[in-house]
């Protein structure tokens, strides 16, 4: 709040009309950390966007009768990717004239024409900035601006010329300045519709994993908890349908003969429920990796359901990772993993056959048993290399059961390097696990 207040007094001592003065009255009042600034640049951009009249760059798009441009080189800058002559003529035009708006207007085009900001990409403020320079040549602008400013005014003593380079120089880093809030202003937008995630038809846990966007992940992480905690409550109701068992009638007529024939103390049969050990192997190769996190995060949420989790990461090795998983939760991140492990045995790719070879001989043979379920979690794409069938059936023989679980539709499953079909008839299940919901189904399906 006082930060509020000084930053409404300093507006009382400036012109609001000036942008730029009231930018500076706002940081000078509201920033107090320097990595803060950038933060702040784009919040500027995007909540105090300059407008101008698309009308004033049709004006200066119409000032463009003069053929010295396109003898002078600029308007042959690149006829398929380049600016158009119309453009770069507009854009002289507003140089020379000091016009701003125009300038602003001309970014604002030159932006969108060349930088080429979409959700999909991720690239820094000053990749897209080299992008439109580039296809600019503001150098090769200025150059052709003082040509032309030289043959207006006919012969210029030498400090007179410095002077006026000097001051179109100025203008040229001006709107450079221009382009670099423009950039900043749609990465910021982009950024806000990124982060107010899917939308009200659709809720989080519906997302793909694989096409999630960042902030969707962000948002699915988030969610992870909430959904623990559901699954937990239908766990918990679960768990109180079957302490009650069924009736049993023998003993509810044998208890009865004491009160007269009247069951007032029914008995019940009670099951016996026997909670499934769980060893669970994740693929955390590519894009992949994010969906094993997912999987891993919320089986230890819900571990009170299970006798024990062991946790196994791989990718052309295995290694078991359950201590970590116990010691940082559903904060372990999949690439942490891929350092200090020995999940990475050979050139780093992903292959089933020798994580299965590995996981029996070191694991499984000695540890596998009847009350022992085996998840898989990963895209099945073996890269054209042995599938390790053998070794899958053994541990598929030994174990109680064996899922896997594939983020990728189902439709792409068995195409390319994909050897789902032939890994399906070793498991009990194999599963099109795409989604947030359908991971928390099969986790209350197993339970």
């Amino acid at each position: 709040m006082v930060e509020t207040f000084d930053c409404i007094e300093a507006l009382r001592h400036i012109s609001v009309a000036d942008r730029t003065a009231v930018k500076s009255a706002l940081a000078a009042t509201l920033i107090k950390r320097v990595e803060h600034e950038s933060m702040f640049d784009g919040l500027f951009e995007n909540y105090f966007a300059v407008r101008t009249d698309p009308a004033v760059v049709e004006t200066s798009l119409d000032r463009t009768g003069d053929p010295g441009l396109e003898e002078s080189g600029v308007a042959t800058v690149g006829e398929q990717t380049g600016p158009s002559t119309d453009l770069l003529k507009a854009l002289l035009e507003a140089l020379r004239s000091d016009d701003r708006d125009a300038l602003r207007r001309l970014a604002e085009m030159a932006v969108k024409q060349f930088a080429h900001i979409r959700t999909e990409n991720v690239a820094s403020e000053r990749y897209y900035l080299y992008r439109v320079l580039r296809q600019l040549e503001l150098a090769e602008l200025l150059r052709t601006t003082m040509l032309r400013e030289r043959e207006e005014a006919g012969d210029l003593s030498t400090l007179a010329g410095r002077l006026l380079r000097d001051e179109h120089t100025a203008r040229m880093e001006e709107f450079r300045r221009m382009i670099a809030d423009e950039i900043r202003r749609q990465l910021s937008q982009r950024e806000v519709a990124e982060q107010s995630g899917p939308s009200a038809a659709e809720s989080i846990e519906d997302v793909d994993f694989l096409s999630a966007s960042p902030s969707e992940l962000r948002l699915m992480r988030e969610a992870i908890r909430p959904l623990a905690r559901r699954l937990a409550a239908r766990f918990a109701r679960r768990r109180r349908a079957r302490r009650r068992g069924r009736l049993d009638v023998r003993r509810t007529i044998r208890r009865s003969l004491s009160s007269g024939g009247v069951p007032l103390d029914p008995a019940f049969r009670h099951p016996r429920a026997s909670r499934p050990e769980v060893y669970l192997l994740c693929d955390i190769s590519g894009s992949v990796a994010e969906f094993a996190r997912f999987t891993m995060s919320l089986l230890y949420a819900t571990k009170a359901e299970f006798s024990r989790i062991r946790l196994f990461t791989f990718v052309d090795g295995i290694d078991e990772v359950t201590d970590l998983l116990e010691e940082r939760g559903h904060r372990l991140a999949p690439r942490n993993l891929l350092y200090g492990t020995k999940v990475i045995a050979a050139d780093g790719h992903s292959d089933y056959g020798n994580v299965f070879r590995r996981f029996w001989h070191v694991y499984g043979h000695a540890d596998l048993d009847p009350r022992t379920t085996v998840i898989i979690t990963g895209d099945a794409r073996n890269n054209y290399r042995e599938p390790g069938v053998d070794a899958l059936a053994l541990i598929a023989k030994r174990a109680r059961a064996v899922y896997w679980l594939n983020p990728e539709p189902m439709l792409e499953w068995d195409t390319t390097d994909s050897v789902a079909g032939l890994y399906a008839s070793l498991c009990r299940g194999i599963y099109e696990t795409r989604t947030l919901r359908q991971l928390a189904e099969f986790v209350a399906q197993i339970a």
